[in-house]
């Protein structure tokens, strides 16, 4: 199916396409120039189409080929224009919503750009048609920052692209010619496959190795779509504020998180005489800007 998102202008697509690019896992996802695709598996959108008494836990179960999609952003039209590969339309609108989110496309600019000028930003210190680029899932962005604490981001992307290959290597030997070849699984992996996978080859400290095992084994009894599964993140031994305050940014695109803790931010709060707090309820943008500034 052919679907458009209608964009809120002005719209920044050069640093949204910059944090896809960067941190794009091959095989799972690729971002152009004006374009950004993924595999993904969208039986998890299910249940945001049903009742509660027939929701499902799609960590595990009978697997299902990826699904897929491609959105192409026409600024001249501000709008992408999507192409959506599903097994079940009903979930059209919820897969929508999320790439949606993941390109935060919705945002109201004016709103944002009041809410860093009164934190204390000048004008000419502000990048225009900012956004909060996200990625897919909580989960995802919580493996995503255990990974990368402490290295790069090309490091973890790095890291990402071994594990993720072998996890799906590892699945298509497992299976049967016919059945793996007609699985075509590249999506990133869910809480059960990564909870049952051997980390121990993972160039990463063992205290971190168990960590992402315990993270999995966790999202599979904990769905990590409310903040307060999110903080309850904090009583497993290797997550700490950053991670979930991220998670929190990153997967649930949370407005008004603050990473005081961030390394990036810190040194950037000393160039810039402002206080965050008076952005609420956006200072997820102010930390965003810091990182902009950074950049630059």
């Amino acid at each position: 199916m052919i679907t458009h998102i209608n964009v809120t202008q002005p719209y920044n697509w050069a640093m949204v396409q910059a944090f896809l690019s960067r941190r794009a896992i091959a095989g799972v996802e690729t971002c152009g120039p004006l374009s950004y695709a993924r595999y993904f598996d969208e039986r998890p959108f299910y249940s945001v189409t049903t009742d509660d008494s027939t929701k499902e836990n799609h960590s595990a179960g009978v697997n299902q080929p990826s699904s897929w999609f491609c959105a192409t952003y026409e600024p001249e039209l501000a709008r992408f224009t999507v192409e959506l590969h599903l097994h079940k339309a009903e979930c059209a609108d919820a897969v929508i919503a999320n790439i949606t989110r993941v390109l935060d496309a919705h945002q109201a600019m004016p709103v944002i750009t009041k809410a860093l000028l009164t934190a204390g930003f000048a004008a000419n210190e502000l990048t225009p048609g900012i956004r909060l680029p996200a990625t897919w899932s909580p989960f995802e962005a919580l493996i995503r920052a255990i990974v990368g604490q402490q290295i790069s981001v090309t490091g973890a992307v790095n890291i990402l692209n071994r594990w993720v290959g072998d996890i799906r290597s590892e699945k298509s030997m497992t299976s049967t010619g016919a059945t793996s070849h007609a699985l075509q699984q590249y999506h990133f992996p869910n809480p059960h496959e990564i909870s049952t996978y051997d980390t121990s080859n993972l160039p990463m400290p063992k205290a971190r190795q168990q960590t992402l095992n315990v993270a999995g084994t966790f999202a599979q009894n904990n769905a990590l779509l409310s903040v307060n599964n999110v903080h309850a993140l904090l009583a497993l031994k290797g997550i700490g504020p950053w991670t979930v305050n991220y998670v929190l940014m990153r997967g649930l695109s949370a407005p008004d998180v603050f990473l005081h803790n961030d390394l990036v931010v810190k040194n950037q709060l000393k160039r810039f005489a402002i206080d965050p707090q008076q952005a609420a309820p956006w200072q997820s943008y102010v930390c965003i800007q810091l990182w902009e500034h950074a950049n630059t």
